[in-house]
């Protein structure tokens, strides 16, 4: 039984809130480039790399990087007993090949912990170094990863919602063959816990409920039965962009993850904006859609839990999708 101090508790989780208002998650993934993941054992501090067992270094490399446009994104993973060894850190570099793509690139690295700095010095740098730590590079280029958000000292939320489906998903699914699953520190839009990454095709989905696991998984059953639970995809620079490919991929089934796609912003006036996304295939096929994304009005959110002020957000729809070509 749910008491008044359990449902008032609730009010202030930003991920009931938003979910409660029937916030869209569309168009809210965040684009990236270049992504890097590193272990970090546990316990983690609101901003991961305060934390105690955060290597030393690390944040003066990645914040260099950055600067230099080689990362876009990083996010701390849990270590874990299957996958990790003691003694050395595991780290994922996922690169935007060039032009229209359907998945990211991955390099992944397990090297003896004094060593991270070193090797991602040389992996940044470009240069003919890296070849000296060839040996300690992973055969994983046929791993689908999935990163749960579990970074419940960043926002109760993925704590409490993130966590739970992390385990269905690391020990009901995950398999050496195929799927590994992580628990990951902050990916963005906590207010849509429990929210997942899903490499190297860089699909994010949030608001999820225990019956889309089997498909989000799977592939199994359309990928338009996952509509309202998919945020967008990360090789798209636009919200607007990734709302039009929310609307392609329900329409084009799971086929369509596997072509390679670009897009772009035609033309904004006021509340309509025009949307083109190209795409190709490995059986040759081509084509365009072109579309047209309105507002639709706002919803009151709360972007972190706790005591923070609720706010409104805008929402969009696809008033018109059409293959062009």
């Amino acid at each position: 039984m749910t008491t008044r101090r359990e449902t008032h508790a609730e009010s202030w989780l930003c991920s009931v809130v938003s979910k409660t208002n029937a916030e869209d998650p569309a168009g809210c993934a965040s684009s990236f480039e270049r992504c890097l993941m590193v272990e970090v054992r546990l316990p983690w501090e609101d901003e991961v790399a305060r934390s105690k067992h955060f290597p030393e270094g690390l944040w003066k490399i990645v914040e260099a990087a950055r600067a230099r446009g080689l990362i876009g994104k990083f996010t701390a993973i849990v270590p874990d007993p299957e996958y990790s060894r003691e003694g050395y850190t595991r780290f994922l570099y996922f690169r935007r090949p060039p032009g229209p793509f359907a998945a990211y690139e991955k390099d992944d690295f397990l090297v003896p912990d004094a060593w991270l700095v070193p090797i991602l010095e040389a992996l940044f740098a470009g240069s003919d170094e890296l070849s000296r730590f060839e040996r300690h590079r992973q055969d994983t280029a046929h791993l689908r990863e999935i990163m749960v958000c579990t970074h419940g000292s960043r926002d109760a939320c993925c704590g409490k919602f993130g966590y739970p489906f992390y385990r269905t998903l690391r020990y009901q699914y995950a398999t050496p063959e195929g799927l590994r699953v992580w628990r990951t520190s902050h990916i963005g839009g906590h207010r849509f816990a429990p929210t997942l990454m899903d490499l190297p095709e860089g699909r994010y989905w949030g608001h999820l409920e225990p019956q889309a696991v089997e498909s989000l998984v799977l592939h199994d059953g359309p990928p338009s039965d996952l509509r309202r639970f998919y945020r967008g995809w990360a090789g798209l620079g636009s919200k607007f962009e990734q709302i039009v490919e929310r609307e392609i991929l329900a329409r084009e089934g799971w086929e369509w993850t596997k072509r390679p796609k670009s897009g772009r912003v035609l033309k904004e006036d006021g509340d309509l904006i025009e949307v083109r996304i190209e795409f190709g295939g490995v059986d040759g096929a081509s084509g365009v859609y072109e579309a047209t994304v309105r507002s639709s009005g706002s919803v009151t959110t709360l972007e972190s839990s706790g005591t923070a002020p609720t706010c409104e957000v805008e929402q969009y729809v696809v008033s018109r999708l059409e293959r062009v070509l």
